[in-house]
């Protein structure tokens, strides 16, 4: 050792400061040191997206420091996307809203529930330039203060605004292909008794649900469900980063004795960890991360492992977007059907009157707009949450950066083309 001690050759580069002068660590390249504690690391888990130092020295340094969106391009995209979204959206908002008592009752409710759409899609546009903002705030600064951020109450708001946002949307968008195929199949609509109360009430329980969905994960009483870990101030040594369930159970298994694991809640966690440190230095500082601080653009946590206590309740999100998917596919593809039969009847009785040939372009242009119908649909579907699921498999904490992008594709898709009612 430099300091004239010596110790066995086996103790060289084994991550332990056996030297007491750290020469016996200088120059290995199986480790990382830490550099406010002086601890060392495996070299592996230096820039792995995870803080194993206290001081969080192996993610914040000049090789792998990152920011929230990472990138020129995406950064210019998040702010054209996210501001554009919001003005267009506002604008068809205001247009829609001026319109909305004109016309029958069919053509209200078709108003009404596109308004419906449109706010949906301005939660989503409000969300991409909060982030964008987010961004510019922290700047490199960002992975020093990534675990306040994840923690916020501000990342938790954004979570349910874009969550809210894209539930009210795909939500809207099935209950427009129904009542439209009910309105086709049925005809004179307009003697349904209370139309406007019933859609009045549909519209209700849309925002009703769709405010659940986003907010249910947040609830003190499902924490088990959804609570991701714990961070603790950083005097703290016990702990690095967010300790998850796994981390506790190793801890208080090692201090109390075994636990069994069912018992294993994050209130019993709570109870026996504050049990382990004495209050004469005040209360032990503590923050839960919650279901959308898993990462910093604060999303829908769609990427899960089998591990994760939100496993089921993701899979349910999921199933519901894609049966509403279905279901909107499934209904225009019924009118595509049903307009075509009718087309075909009414071209015969027409075939050899004067307008015979206006009548074969207005159905040609008709076919036309039910594509189109079904094409932005689809495309206004786009969601990173199926994207991820994909893309995970290659690197997924940063897939959502530019996957939350498409979110607002359905907006510029909107502004182009405004479907009307058939």
């Amino acid at each position: 050792c430099n300091n004239s001690n010596c110790v066995a050759y086996d103790k060289v580069c084994n991550m332990a400061n056996d030297c007491g002068d750290h020469s016996d660590e200088e120059g290995c390249g199986n480790s990382f040191q830490c550099q406010t504690y002086k601890y060392y690391i495996p070299i592996s888990k230096k820039c792995d997206g995870i803080i194993d130092c206290h001081d969080t020295s192996d993610e914040c340094n000049s090789e792998c420091g990152r920011e929230i969106i990472a990138g020129t391009v995406l950064k210019f995209l998040a702010w054209t996307l996210g501001g554009t979204s919001v003005c267009l959206n506002s604008i068809l908002i205001w247009k829609s809203g001026n319109e909305l008592g004109n016309g029958n009752k069919s053509a209200r409710i078709n108003r009404g529930v596109k308004l419906m759409i449109c706010i949906g899609d301005l939660f989503t546009g409000l969300y991409l330039l909060t982030i964008a903002t987010v961004d510019r705030i922290f700047g490199v600064e960002y992975c020093k203060g990534q675990l306040t951020w994840l923690t916020s109450s501000h990342c938790a708001a954004l979570g349910i605004i874009s969550m809210f946002g894209a539930t009210v949307s795909i939500l809207s968008m099935t209950y427009l292909s129904f009542f439209r195929v009910y309105s086709i199949r049925h005809g004179r609509i307009e003697i349904v008794q209370n139309l406007i109360l019933k859609n009045n009430l549909c519209i209700g329980v849309i925002m009703l649900c769709s405010f659940l969905i986003a907010y249910i994960p947040l609830i003190d009483s499902f924490e088990n469900f959804f609570v991701n870990g714990v961070t603790y101030d950083k005097n703290l040594r016990l702990f690095t980063s967010i300790a998850n369930k796994e981390k506790h159970l190793d801890v208080i298994n090692s201090y109390f004795g075994k636990i069994k694991e069912r018992l294993f809640t994050w209130k019993t966690i709570n109870m026996l960890i504050d049990l382990m440190f004495s209050n004469d230095y005040g209360e032990l500082k503590k923050k839960k991360v919650h279901f959308y601080g898993n990462e910093g653009v604060c999303l829908f946590k769609y990427f899960v492992k089998n591990s994760d206590p939100q496993l089921k309740f993701v899979w349910m999100t999921l199933t519901i977007k894609a049966s509403c998917f279905l279901c909107i596919t499934f209904c225009y593809s019924l009118i595509n059907i049903g307009s075509k039969r009718i087309n075909r009847k009414v071209s015969k009785m027409m075939a050899r009157g004067p307008n015979a040939n206006l009548h074969d372009k207005r159905n040609k242009r008709l076919q036309r707009n039910i594509t189109l119908i079904i094409t932005y649909y689809r495309f206004s579907l786009l969601d990173s949450s199926y994207f991820d699921q994909f893309f995970a498999f290659f690197r997924g904490s940063r897939c959502h950066i530019p996957l939350c992008l498409l979110i607002n594709c359905n907006s510029f898709c909107k502004f182009g083309y405004q479907p009307t009612s058939l």
